[in-house]
This record gives C-alpha cells, structure tokens and sequence, in this order.
C-alpha cells in the first residue's frame, strides 16, 4: 500500500504540474493567438487526438494491466515478451496511420491541412508512447520525472517564439515535437527492463480480441471528448470553437488530478482478489469524489472574475460555459472509477465499452440539432447530457460484482455539502480589489467550510484521512 501511495503522489505532483504549466501558458496564448487562431489550432489538434486512437489501438490499457500481472511472478524474459509483442500491435497500427493520414491530408488539401501536417509528430509520438509499460511496473516517478522535463521545454520554447496570431504554426510545432520528445525518452533505459526485441505478437488472438474490444470504446469517447470540436467548427464559426474549448480546460486540468487516481489504482485493483477490490473501490470513489466537488465548487463561485483575468475580455461571453462545464469534474471521475478502474481491471472489457458507444451515438444526434442551432451552448448542453448517461451506464453495467448501498452509503452527503458550498461561495462578496487574491480568500474559506461539514457529517473517509494526516506528523 505504501508503494500505492507513493505512486498516487508521484503522478498526483505531475497531474498538479500539467495544471500549473497552462496557468502560465494559456493567458499568453489566449491574448497573443486570438479567440480566432485559437479556435483553429482547438479544430485541428482534437482532429489529430481522434487519429491517434487508431495509432495505439487501446495498447495503454491492455499494455498496463498485462504488465501489472506478470510483474510479480514472471521473469525479465516473460516480460520482455509481453512487452515487445504488445508494441508491435501499436508501432505497425502507427506507421500505417501516419502514411495514410500524410497522404488524405497532402494530397486532398482539406481544411487546415497545412497545420495537420505540423501535427504528424503527436502521431509519431503515440507510436513510441510506451508509458504504460513503466505504468504497468507501478514505477510512476520516471514517467512524471521525463515528462516534466520534456513539458517544460516546451513552456520555454512557447515564450520565445509564440508572439501574435501568425505564430499559430510555431505553436503546433512547439507541441507536437515536445510530445514526441516525451516518447523518445523512455526508450533511453528500456532494454534494462525487457532485454532484445523478440519477433512475434504477444498472445495474438487474445490480444486482437482485446484490442478490438476496447478500441471501439476509445473511438466513441474521442467522438464526445475531441471530434466534437471540429463538428462544432462545421456548424460555426472558429470563435464559437475556441470559447468551447477553452470554457473546458480548467476542467481539463483539474480531472487530470483526480483521474490520477484511477490511474495509478487500476494496476493495484488487478491484482487483488473481489473482497480487497470492494474496499479500494469504496475508498477510491469517496476520494475522487470529494476532490470532484470541492475543486467544482471552487472553479464555479470564481468562473464570473476567472474568464476576463485568465482568458482576457475578449472571451467573457464563455462565462456561462465555463460555469457550467465544470459539472463534469464530478461526473467523469465518478463514472471513471468503475470503468477504468474497475471493469479493465477485471477484464470486463464489453462493460467498459458499452457506455461509451451509446455515449458518442448520442453525442452525434444531439450535436446535429444542438449545435446548428445554438452554437457552443448547444454543444456545451450536448456534451453534458452524454456525460451523465455515460457515468449511469458505468455504474448500473457492473452492479452485480458490488454492493451499490455499501459503495454509495455516504456519497449523496457529498453532494448536500457541495451544494451548501456552492451557495455560501455564490454569495460572498468581492472585499479585497486585487481579483487574484479575491478568488484566493474566497476558494481558501470555500475549502474551510467544505473540511468542517465533512466532520459534521461523520463520513467514513474521515477517519482514512485523520490517520494520514497522523502518519505524516509522526514522520514529520
């Protein structure tokens, strides 16, 4: 469990990192790009994040819980093996994607095709991606540790050379080839770990079957997370896009923390028996909602003074957006926690699936009548709508492998007390001049009241938290 901790840490501190890195960046880029230039590169970049599903094939996953498995009872060779007859599961998927999409995309000079090109390395990248494998080890901290490094170069670079809207294409190159240099390093050591490469695909049919299995999904939940930019572009202007994306990257950032969770706690769930998984996903989903509700009650009694501070005043009509996008920092964790968490690690990968397939059906028909009509309000009502049936579906899919009044006992009190959260923060008022640290006081006394009704309502996470908080003092 300590090794647990310590991985939760270590990717937490990234998660954390990656949401300090765009507080830096995106108030730069926002004012120096343009809601406009900004709008294309959102178009563009989600495009390119839908074809790099067909690059890695669901290899992460499969990738990470295969590993996860045989780490403890296998030999270097075995693992070696599973190793290198996943990759090529993924590195051949890659090169033909590539190939094809240079080609559509010089040949056919479709829209923007001159940025996409500038993209080709987020491709290249997700052909060498093999995070999942030190993932699958539970050796987080060299995954934080290079991609840290990598990411930071890339903050440099943007300040440089990113300076008015005619930079848009330094920008895309800046960060297609950081991410591609955060593939290449873990290939530096790798052979350490796997030894040579070994010709063959790893458990071939077994390993198709899966693939397929969970492709599927990664296809539906691109077509509600990235290509609903780019259908909102077809139906409006770049403007309507860029206030879209960027009403949902403070979310972003933040469910990156919580979702850290679930991704460090998979591997750990896959390799328990069903009576120690019951526990760690009633411990696993009171914590990712807590964090959900705070960190949205936070971002949503500030949104009014945050947009004109971080974004400019250029993007105040996305108030409203951003307000209520924010939901989905609940609602995508919790659901998250028994589909990547739990229905992967227990190989219920038609469970896991299913949801989200439903979900991006219904994303295409709601955005076919809502975004005509109403812009980003109407893909912004879309998505939250797919949202919450996808987290219904990954509840109800796997009930039978839990109990639902044991696991949800104290979850409806954490809604009461974001909402009483939510009311208090809505009607404090604005005492200090300096917006910062108005946003500050009011988040800080938010949190407060937040810690004091979690004591009221005696939840069973309390007590898991008391006896942290005891250890580090003891250590301390």
């Amino acid at each position: 469990m300590k090794r647990t901790l310590l991985n939760i840490f270590y990717n937490a501190i990234y998660q954390i990192f990656l949401v300090l890195v765009p507080l830096v960046t995106v108030p730069y880029l926002s004012r120096n790009l343009g809601p406009s230039t900004y709008g294309i590169y959102s178009s563009v970049n989600n495009t390119i994040q839908f074809l790099m599903v067909f690059c890695s094939l669901s290899v992460s996953y499969i990738g990470m819980r295969t590993v996860s498995r045989i780490r403890a009872k296998s030999t270097k060779k075995e693992l070696g093996k599973a190793f290198w007859g996943l990759w090529y599961f993924q590195a051949l998927a890659s090169l033909v994607m590539i190939i094809a999409t240079t080609l559509v995309v010089y040949f056919a000079k479709i829209q923007y095709w001159n940025y996409i090109l500038l993209m080709i390395p987020f491709m290249i990248s997700a052909q060498l991606d093999i995070a999942w494998f030190f993932q699958g080890l539970q050796e987080f901290g060299k995954v934080v540790l290079r991609n840290t490094t990598v990411k930071l170069l890339s903050v440099g670079l943007i300040f440089m050379l990113v300076k008015e809207p005619t930079d848009l294409w330094k920008y895309m190159l800046i960060m297609s080839v950081s991410t591609l240099l955060g593939s290449l390093v873990f290939w530096v050591n790798i052979k350490d770990y796997v030894g040579k490469p070994t010709l063959h695909f790893y458990k071939l049919k077994e390993s198709i079957i899966a693939i397929i299995t969970l492709l599927i999904p990664q296809i539906a939940t691109q077509v509600y997370t990235s290509l609903d930019k780019p259908i909102l572009g077809w139906y409006q202007n770049s403007t309507q896009v860029s206030f879209y994306d960027n009403s949902q990257r403070i979310s972003n950032m933040i469910l990156g923390v919580i979702t850290s969770i679930t991704l460090v706690m998979m591997p750990k769930m896959a390799a328990e028996g069903k009576e120690a998984q019951k526990v760690i996903l009633k411990k696993s989903l009171e914590v990712t909602v807590m964090l959900g509700c705070i960190f949205a009650v936070v971002v949503m009694i500030n949104t009014k003074q945050f947009v004109p501070f971080f974004f400019g005043n250029k993007y105040i009509p996305m108030t409203n957006l951003m307000f209520w996008f924010t939901l989905t920092i609940i609602i995508i964790p919790l659901g998250g926690v028994f589909a990547n968490q739990f229905a992967l690690a227990n190989q219920r990968d038609k469970e896991y699936a299913l949801p989200v397939v439903i979900g991006a059906i219904c994303e295409l028909v709601l955005t076919f009548f809502l975004d005509r009509n109403y812009g980003a309000t109407g893909a912004l009502i879309a998505i939250l709508i797919v949202e919450l049936i996808v987290c219904i579906l990954r509840v109800w899919i796997v009930r039978d492998d839990y109990s639902f009044t044991y696991i949800f006992k104290d979850i409806p009190k954490y809604g009461l007390i974001a909402l009483i959260c939510l009311i208090v923060g809505l009607f404090i008022p604005n005492l200090i001049p300096s917006v910062f640290f108005n946003m500050a006081v009011k988040s800080v006394l938010i949190m407060i009241l937040y810690a004091l009704l979690m004591i009221l309502f005696k939840l069973d996470l309390n007590k898991d938290i008391a006896f942290m908080i005891k250890k580090m003092l003891k250590r301390a």
